[in-house]
């Protein structure tokens, strides 16, 4: 009876073919004429993604709308690859033309004998015409029409060129289309590394992808790449030996579940975002652009792993939100950038989109205006009481414990962050004198010309004010943050290139005073959290009831900036810029400088200001200007220019020279306009000789 069956299939196989033969002769010049210009394929240019890379060349994600494609030329799929597709889906490849008769033939009897579809006759150039220019819709003139396309690219186009558009076509499982995309997605390599047991269980994905897809049942995967083994033995591409040792060697599945890659989701985002405005949403997602950034893989894994951890750590503090960026000073690049601790919950960037107030990681570029006026860090301040008439009624600036220490030196009032020296400090400079600093560290926000601003009074982001403190590391020199440093066409083209554009904004020798009192606040002052070994300088900032905390800091070759808070803008229990900012910021520094050389603050070859306007400062016995005697009532140390400097005594109290006693350290000393727990150790540091530039002690 089986027998009678598949006579009886091989003769309706041959009038089958027969009758195709002739109906193709009647609608030959009428196909010809209708479908579509094949010639167009030479130049065909599919869907593409568009991939995103590190600093280092290394791929962070895949942008793609509907179609998750990279276009790869055929010098770049191995040959492995290239014989298990074609030993598996069309053996006769390279000696057909379009269409394979005897396929066919051999197809239509399997079907019949097995009373369903079991095997399909098209070829590689049959399936190639179907996905790019015909619907699915199973017709006998549809199939005519495709068998006419075949014959026409397989006349038009060589076989490698077929070959080529066919294996970037081909739709592989879970969105994947094309060999290069799938290759990243099951195996996390590009696909001219796939080895033999690779590329075969790739190529019998081709038939069924999702149903043989490894990532859902291996198992499956493997008998079907078993299958496509042997049939590359049969077909003479390899040994059976070698079929062998492929379907024992190990494969390794690294898909990734997000199509984000899971890196640094934020950065891409405000990529994505810059990219789209330029080339538009369809080039971005469909063009296959090339977007070399200057994030640093490593530095980022660390960055987010770092946010996440310190967060849940202290949420016993109401501490439920972080960010992060770092940055190279010398030209700009953003090296780590953590919006927030899970994108996945929350889409808001918080280094871009947040603006808040800074409190006191503001007060350097009050102090930075001071050193250019001639001020030096031995000026001395007055930390006493004061009320100032404002449009809301009087106004009294208090210091984080309530309490007043007097006459103490500008590295001092740095140091230990007092409030109510800095206020003043800011009156006597002027507040337009501040803002016009804060400007040209880049700081773009609105700022408020009122004496609160050194308080840190008027919200930014914590890219500008990162972005700004870079101007301290790279010794007076400005250069914008850059995301992106090259974006190429799907050609290879160079769309844009992004170089740094350095533009000098301080002199140095100002900007190595500051570094050294900003150092200071480190090693002696409310920063002391985020001592990483080497030399470094930085500020905390705190403000009113713990709603936000910041530290900034930065090294010669890197600024990184770290907030802490709410996005309801709730209080946190008691955090300080000293303490959880600090310490991620210590953690990150320590993790992204380990193993570079240490770098040290340079010492500015300039004196601050000329001999005219140089201060020295000496006690005097009150208002009297005159040099304090050991029985002077009330001594006050107060800075002079170097030529005016008092040589007489006070002759109304005779007596010895005065001698201050030593200032006792204040324990628990914190910055913020409230209490809080940062420690410090104030140091006396050593007085500078005329015009000597100071520097601080290290530790």
């Amino acid at each position: 009876m089986l027998n009678k069956v598949k006579r009886f299939a091989i003769f309706i196989g041959i009038f089958l073919t027969l009758f195709i033969v002739g109906l193709l002769a009647g609608v030959t010049i009428y196909s010809f004429i209708k479908v579509p210009n094949v010639e167009s394929l030479e130049n065909y240019a599919p869907p593409e993604a568009t991939q995103i890379f590190d600093r280092n060349g290394k791929l962070i994600t895949t942008l793609y709308d509907s179609e998750n494609r990279i276009v790869v030329p055929l010098k770049d799929i191995p040959k492995s690859l290239q014989d298990a597709v074609i030993a598996i889906e069309d053996s006769r490849f390279y000696s057909e033309i379009g269409f394979d008769p005897i396929g066919i033939i051999r197809a239509f009897i399997t079907d019949v004998v097995h009373g369903r579809e079991v095997e399909g006759g098209s070829t590689l150039t049959q399936q190639l015409v179907k996905n790019i220019y015909l619907t699915p819709q199973q017709t006998i003139m549809r199939k005519l029409v495709e068998l006419v396309l075949a014959i026409r690219v397989d006349l038009t186009l060589s076989k490698p060129k077929i070959l080529e558009l066919y294996l970037n076509e081909i739709y592989l499982g879970h969105g994947t289309n094309g060999v290069e995309a799938a290759s990243k997605y099951y195996f996390n390599k590009d696909v001219k590394d796939l080895n033999l047991a690779e590329s075969a269980m790739l190529a019998g994905l081709i038939s069924a992808p999702e149903y043989y897809s490894p990532v859902r049942n291996f198992k499956l995967a493997k008998e079907r790449q078993k299958i496509v083994l042997n049939r590359m033995v049969d077909v003479g591409f390899i040994t059976k030996a070698q079929a062998e040792e492929a379907y024992k060697q190990p494969i390794k599945i690294a898909h990734s579940n997000s199509k984000w890659g899971g890196i640094a989701p934020y950065f891409v985002d405000h990529v994505l975002q810059e990219m789209a405005k330029k080339y538009g949403y369809n080039e971005v997602y469909t063009g296959g652009l090339k977007i070399y950034t200057t994030l640093d893989y490593k530095m980022q894994e660390e960055a987010d792993n770092l946010v996440k951890e310190y967060v849940n750590k202290y949420k016993y503090l109401h501490v439920s939100e972080g960010a992060l960026v770092a940055i190279d000073p010398q030209n700009g690049e953003i090296r780590a950038y953590v919006g927030g601790v899970s994108y996945e919950k929350s889409q808001f960037d918080r280094v871009i989109m947040a603006e808040r107030q800074p409190g006191s990681a503001f007060k350097p570029f009050v102090y930075l205006t001071a050193l250019e006026e001639g001020m030096t860090p031995d000026t001395m301040l007055s930390d006493t009481p004061v009320t100032y008439p404002t449009p809301e009624g009087p106004w009294s600036p208090q210091n984080y414990d309530r309490t007043f220490m007097g006459n103490i030196p500008m590295w001092e009032a740095l140091m230990l962050s007092r409030n109510v020296p800095s206020v003043k400090l800011l009156a006597k400079v002027g507040v337009e004198n501040a803002i016009k600093t804060a400007r040209k560290a880049g700081i773009k926000s609105p700022l408020s010309p009122n004496l609160a601003l050194v308080l840190g009074a008027s919200d930014v982001n914590l890219l500008e004010l990162t972005s700004a403190y870079g101007v301290f590391a790279n010794r007076g020199i400005r250069v914008e943050p850059i995301f992106v440093t090259k974006v190429l066409d799907r050609n290879g083209k160079v769309l844009e290139e992004n170089k740094p554009i350095p533009q000098r904004v301080f002199d140095e020798k100002y900007i190595a005073v500051l570094d050294n009192m900003l150092a200071n606040v480190i090693l002696h002052g409310t920063g002391m959290a985020a001592n990483i070994g080497r030399p470094a300088a930085g500020k905390t900032g705190t403000t009113d009831d713990f709603r936000n905390a910041w530290f900034i800091g930065f090294t010669p070759n890197l600024v990184c900036g770290v907030w802490v808070g709410n996005d309801d803008n709730s209080p946190m229990y008691g955090v300080v810029g000293g303490s959880i900012p600090a310490e991620i910021w210590a953690s990150f520094m320590k993790s992204a400088l380990a193993g570079t050389p240490v770098a040290y603050f340079p010492k500015s070859s300039e004196p601050i200001g000329s001999p005219s306007n140089s201060e020295v400062s000496v006690w005097v016995c009150g208002d009297s200007d005159k040099l304090a005697t050991d029985k002077c009532p009330n001594p006050i140390l107060k800075s002079f220019p170097k030529d005016k400097v008092p040589t007489e005594y006070d002759n109304r109290y005779p007596g010895g020279p005065y001698v201050p006693k030593e200032k006792k350290p204040k324990e628990n000393a914190t910055e913020g306009t409230q209490g809080s727990t940062e420690k410090n150790k104030p140091v006396n540091l050593p007085k500078h000789e005329n015009n000597a530039i100071i520097v601080l002690p290290q530790r």
